[in-house]
């Protein structure tokens, strides 16, 4: 990390009672490395940045069904989403898997036979589902340490290329203690030394407290002062990864207490993780200038127009998957009580499917079930993907490739895709 790039009053000598500053640790491999103290999150700003937008982003974030109110469709298309960002965010840490592999039927995932990525990944999508719920009953009051800890645990206690104690705060003299961002195997080279271990616990305390102030986010978001939410958004994040607070997984946890942000706020969460990963080298750019110089102009513009292009994004595909049941009927002519016409409905949050999964959320005999299964292959709308734990594993493929297409690409070709895979083309 190039101490120059710092702006004055981080380049300060750190001791207690400062409220930033540069410091080293105690510790002979590292003797020549300066650590950042990061500030407290401000409460108001005065960077010269793109209002314009921000009043956009804000009005896309308002212009979302309030989070106790979403529809039927709604909730069906958040936990698609909930899935794909999953997928995503891990995919930002190195942590590789598939859209495919969350929804994957318990009963033919891998969950409880050791770590590996999938079912990294799914235990950080079954993460979201239970802290959103949370989130909307206790507002900004769950931004403790100990709820931030139990996140960052749910997050990397699957992952088999974690390291550190899932769910514990750095901590100094111990593994994982000292952390550096970028410079590979050369901490000279870093991009970003953040907090020491010593001052995390008191900085993070510092972060959450922010994330807690009511009085901050009402002014804000009544436009009297204060932090609109978007801005509040990129403040925090930025803040947050300053600190660091973690061994590992602190991208991951980071991206996910965006969408906690929102519902605190009462709004329908969007997902960032994908904008992030498309956007990446501008995203780490943003992150530099706010953890650096403390300006948050490029940061806030960033979360801006994450906010803005995910939505967009959102509004494509729920247009499309809201389409799918009607193209698959009109493909198949189902009768309307069959299983087959009861179970389109369930391939939209469930689009890979064994025998034995049908049977039990359709409830069903498991001569029906198959029936089903049969039909639905015949008119194209699963098709069959291999034999895993002795059981047959189908797949809704469009649905598939709408979800696992990369950011902002066409809808369509993804479909086309989708429907060579079918075999209608």
């Amino acid at each position: 990390m190039k101490i120059n790039e710092l702006v004055g009053k981080l380049k300060q000598k750190y001791f207690d009672g400062r409220e930033c500053g540069i410091t080293k640790i105690d510790h002979k491999d590292w003797q020549n490395i300066y650590f950042v103290v990061p500030p407290s999150p401000p409460k108001a700003i005065t960077d010269k940045m793109d209002y314009g937008l921000v009043g956009e982003a804000l009005k896309v974030m308002n212009g979302l069904p309030q989070f106790s109110e979403m529809s039927e469709l709604d909730k069906r298309i958040n936990y698609l989403f909930v899935r794909r960002e999953a997928v995503q965010s891990s995919r930002l840490e190195g942590t590789w898997s598939t859209i495919d592999n969350a929804l994957t039927p318990g009963e033919i995932s891998d969950l409880g036979e050791g770590k590996n990525e999938h079912q990294a990944v799914r235990s950080y999508a079954n993460l979201f589902e239970d802290i959103l719920k949370k989130a909307a009953k206790e507002k900004a009051e769950i931004f403790t340490e100990e709820f931030v800890c139990s996140v960052q645990k749910r997050i990397v206690e699957n992952d088999p290329n974690s390291s550190g104690i899932p769910g514990k705060l750095r901590t100094p003299d111990e593994p994982g203690g000292i952390v550096t961002i970028g410079g590979g195997q050369r901490p000279e080279n870093s991009i970003y030394n953040p907090a020491p271990a010593s001052e995390v616990k008191r900085c993070l305390s510092d972060v959450l407290e922010w994330f807690r102030d009511d009085e901050m986010a009402q002014m804000g978001d009544a436009g009297m002062g204060g932090l609109s939410l978007p801005i509040r958004l990129a403040i925090g994040h930025s803040h947050f990864e300053a600190v660091h607070p973690f061994t590992d997984g602190n991208g991951r946890t980071g991206r996910t207490l965006l969408p906690i942000q929102m519902i605190c706020a009462g709004n329908m969460p969007l997902y960032l993780s994908g904008y992030v990963e498309a956007k990446k080298e501008e995203y780490g750019a943003a992150l530099g200038q706010s953890q650096k110089r403390l300006k948050y102009g490029p940061i806030v513009e960033f979360i801006c127009n994450a906010i803005i292009e995910s939505n967009l994004e959102v509004k494509k595909t729920k247009e499309t998957i809201e389409s799918l049941e009607d193209r698959w009927q009109s493909r198949g002519k189902f009768r309307e009580k069959s299983a087959s016409r009861r179970a389109l409905r369930l391939l939209i949050t469930s689009p890979i499917i064994t025998n034995a999964f049908l049977e039990k959320e359709l409830g069903v005999s498991r001569t029906a079930s198959n029936e089903a299964i049969k039909t639905l292959e015949e008119k194209k709308v699963i098709r069959y993907r291999k034999l895993e734990k002795r059981q047959k594993v189908y797949a809704a493929e469009e649905l598939i490739q709408v979800l696992s297409r990369p950011f902002g690409s066409e809808v369509e070709l993804a479909l086309e895709k989708a429907e060579i895979l079918l075999k209608l083309r």
